[in-house]
């Protein structure tokens, strides 16, 4: 996770775009459920350059984290022309082992980039489950963009029953919704 992985799929992109270039690029962990509609609703009045959206860290009065502002690294996105900076900038090439996320932030603070900036806190958020809220943690919401940490089964099935998208699967043997 910390050992450059996202860089190294940030400055390959170009390299599988073909001939048009994407407006947004959005780097999420595995353990994440993203609504589509409403992530593609959220980014339509967004600018298509020098823009880095996500949940801001720190996202509450905490001010431990080296290298802030950044977007925290369970779902964030990038416009096109900062991942192609990336590709081809010195500073993440020389320097992408340490926490990802911090670091793409590191990256944009002191280059001066990524100006148009979109904290999406409460609608992308932790799986609440047993813990205390936060500001980063919290039941679910309808205008929910991203839920992270889905690291059990029950989990993702509370979180896809809450959006209503099991309703109506039938019986298969390729899933097993409990």
């Amino acid at each position: 996770m910390n050992e450059g992985k996202t860089y190294k799929f940030l400055s390959e992109l170009e390299k599988w775009y073909g001939d048009e270039p994407y407006n947004f690029v959005m780097k999420t962990d595995d353990d994440s459920y993203i609504i589509l509609e409403e992530l593609i609703q959220s980014l339509r009045d967004k600018p298509r350059f020098d823009m880095y959206y996500g949940i801001k860290i720190p996202c509450d009065k905490e001010d431990y984290f080296p290298y802030q502002p950044f977007m925290e690294g369970m779902g964030y996105v990038l416009s096109w022309d900062l991942v192609e900076w990336i590709a081809t900038s010195d500073l993440p090439r020389n320097d992408h082992n340490g926490p990802e996320d911090m670091w793409t932030g590191m990256w944009f603070n002191l280059a001066g980039k990524a100006k148009n900036r979109f904290d999406m806190s409460p609608r992308i958020y932790d799986y609440k489950g047993a813990a205390e809220t936060n500001c980063f943690r919290h039941d679910f919401i309808p205008e929910s963009i991203l839920v992270h940490r889905l690291k059990q089964d029950f989990e993702w099935v509370n979180t896809l029953n809450y959006f209503n998208v099991t309703s109506g699967l039938k019986p298969s043997k390729f899933y097993n919704i409990l």
